[in-house]
Formats: structure tokens, sequence, C-alpha cells
């Protein structure tokens, strides 16, 4: 068994969880109120800005030429393209430049950048990647899962497109052997992989809970009564 299909099975618990999410499953039927999908696109975007960054400090700590290439050119398309399409989708959904202005991260979507930061910082390339592989894994097996889903309201079936198309498998296919290459190249640090890939997969989890709930840094205290 190699090391991505060993953890894949160990951190199913996350994955079920996304797949049968209300968020995932209202955009997968139609129902999902277009507010919360405008709410998580907002955090999306605040997302996909940091993981390119983090692809950068990758690439600078990669000592593979192809290695190198692949996190550039990762970075820049997502970048250009993933972005771009963030925008295209703002301006269907309607949102001001008085909402990006007084845009604030959620608590989830902050703790996910603030780990991918803490594990490409402080640990090298392969600790980097172990961290932000679930994340295009988890989307392209949404995808996959949900491709013959017709919700009815065009901007989620373009989402679905996106993660369910053919080349974005082959991504995928490509990011398990290059995280399988790491754990045989560095097998004393098996245990640290691992544990980035789990904190990953369960704010991948938490990814669709905040847009559900509207997640900010004051709901969740203010449920509590403290008089």
């Amino acid at each position: 068994m190699t090391f991505c299909d060993e953890v894949r099975k160990e951190t199913d618990l996350y994955w079920e969880g996304s797949f049968e999410h209300p968020f995932v499953k209202g955009l997968v039927d139609g129902t999902l109120p277009i507010e919360k999908f405008k709410y998580y696109m907002m955090q999306d975007a605040y997302y996909l800005k940091h993981y390119t960054k983090v692809l950068a400090i990758a690439a600078s700590k990669a000592d593979h030429h192809d290695d190198i290439t692949y996190y550039l050119d990762n970075a820049r398309f997502i970048n250009e393209a993933e972005l771009e399409l963030h925008r295209t989708v703002f301006a269907e959904l309607g949102v001001s430049e008085e909402e990006l202005q007084a845009f604030e991260p959620a608590p989830a979507a902050y703790n996910y950048v603030s780990h991918m930061y803490n594990a490409a910082h402080n640990g090298n390339v392969a600790e980097a990647f172990a961290a932000m592989f679930p994340c295009p894994w988890l989307y392209q097996e949404i995808g996959e899962k949900y491709k013959e889903a017709k919700p009815g309201v065009k901007l989620y079936e373009d989402w679905i497109a996106m993660y369910s198309a053919d080349d974005f498998k082959a991504t995928i296919d490509y990011q398990k052997a290059l995280m399988n290459r790491y754990v045989k190249e560095q097998p004393d640090k098996t245990a640290i992989f691992k544990a980035h890939f789990v904190k990953s997969c369960y704010y991948e989890w938490k990814f669709w809970e905040m847009p559900w709930t509207l997640e900010n840094w004051e709901n969740e205290v203010a449920q509590y009564d403290f008089a």
C-alpha cells in the first residue's frame, strides 16, 4: 500500500464528511442558498491567493528542477486562471467593491492558511506539499463523485465541471506520485507528512462548515450566555 493509499484510508472520516456535508450536497442538488456560495467564494479567493504563495515557498525549497518548475507553473496557473475565474464569478454574484474592501477571512480559512504556512516555513518542500495536497485531491474526488449532477444553477454546474475534468484527474495522479516519491526519499518523515495531511483534511471539512454557518470571529462565542 502506498503512502497516499494509506493516508486516504485513515482520513476517510473527513472525506465522507465533505462528500455528505449539507453545503456540498446543496451545491450538487441546486438547493444551496446563493449567499452561502458567495461567502464561500470570497473565502476561497483568500485561500487561493495564499496557496499560490505557499507553492512559491515550496519551489524555493525544492532541489529537483522538475519540482521547482512544477510548483512555479502551478502557482502561476492558480494566480492567473482560478483567481480570474473567481473575479468573474464575483461579478455574477454581485460582489461589490465595498464588500471586497471590508473582507475578513473567517477563522477556518485563516487557520487553514496558517497551517500551510507553518508547514512550508518550518519544514522542507515535502512537508509543505503534504499540507497542500488534500485540497486538490478532495476537490477532484468531489467532482468525480458528482459529475453527473444537474443542480440547475449555472455557477454550481461550472464548479462541478471544473473539478470533474479529465485533465484535473491527471493532475491529481501526478501529485499522488509526487507525494509517494517524497515518502520513499524521506521515510523518517512519514509521521510528519501524515500529521500535516490529516490537519488539512480536517480544515477541508471546516471549509464547508464555514460558509454553511456563515462563520465569523464572533458567532461561535455569541451562542454562549456569559451573563
